[in-house]
């Protein structure tokens, strides 16, 4: 496990009490096309960002604890309040290259350019508007390091990370204060 993830983890924890307890959900999403992976499904439907299509029974519910009391969820992040007046990491929900076996099933260029085709291709349909409505709805707002933001002030928007993991690009979901 990444040291990131282990310290978000720890993190996490810290905001127990008052009937909140860390229980981490994260999207699950589905995709059209044939194969086990990810990748196999990319290849399946040979590159094509129109036939590789976001199944709508797909789990996109994300947050990280929960008040047993009141029922409310909230995302933890990592983050200062100061740091959210640039776009930052909310969730990398898509679909992303993370380990040397699946970089040794497609090389970078041809990942970052579906990546590429992918974003292009859907940015102007509402896609990513309704994931990012999905993904935040049941959530009342980020708890950061420094204080709790409700959704209300928080812009969201799906954008490429381009510089990611050996190379890969990344779909990722950012977060900036309004």
């Amino acid at each position: 496990m990444q040291k990131r993830a282990v310290s978000g983890v720890v993190f996490e924890n810290s905001f127990q009490g008052d009937g909140w307890v860390r229980q981490s959900t994260s999207p699950k999403f589905k995709w059209s096309g044939n194969g086990r992976t990810i990748i196999d499904k990319i290849k399946s439907v040979n590159y094509k960002p129109e036939l590789f299509i976001l199944d709508e029974t797909s789990s996109m519910s994300k947050y990280d604890i929960y008040n047993t009391i009141t029922g409310k969820k909230r995302e933890v992040k990592k983050y200062r309040k100061s740091g959210l007046n640039e776009w930052s990491l909310y969730s990398e929900a898509f679909f992303k290259i993370a380990s040397r076996h699946s970089a040794s099933q497609i090389s970078v260029e041809v990942y970052n350019k579906f990546v590429e085709d992918y974003y292009n291709y859907y940015k102007n349909t509402g896609l990513f508007e309704r994931v990012i409505k999905k993904m935040t709805e049941d959530v009342e707002g980020v708890q950061i390091i420094d204080t709790f933001i409700p959704m209300t002030e928080l812009d969201f928007k799906v954008d490429i990370v381009r510089n990611s993991w050996k190379g890969y690009y990344r779909l990722t979901v950012l977060i900036k204060l309004k």
